[in-house]
């Protein structure tokens, strides 16, 4: 049987990446603001991040649905 379109991708994610499991709570800029958020999904080289909801970051959240793909060099643990 034919199986179109599915794909087995494995995403590994890089040795920097390897300490921002999903579920990690992290900060990182956006625009020259610090913004928080916890890690959904990891890539190669980045995670994405579903962004805290603060009253300062409406815009962002309206404009970006919430979730920002950031490379792993811009996380910081919190």
């Amino acid at each position: 049987m034919a199986t179109f379109g599915k794909f087995d991708a494995t995403i590994v994610p890089s040795d920097i990446g390897q300490k921002f499991k999903p579920e990690t709570h992290v900060k990182f800029l956006v625009f020259g603001k610090l913004q928080t958020g916890t890690i959904t999904k990891q890539l190669q080289n980045s995670a994405v991040v579903e962004l805290d909801e603060t009253p300062e970051n409406q815009s962002l959240m309206v404009q970006y649905n919430g979730v920002l793909i950031i490379n792993y060099k811009k996380l910081q643990k919190l």
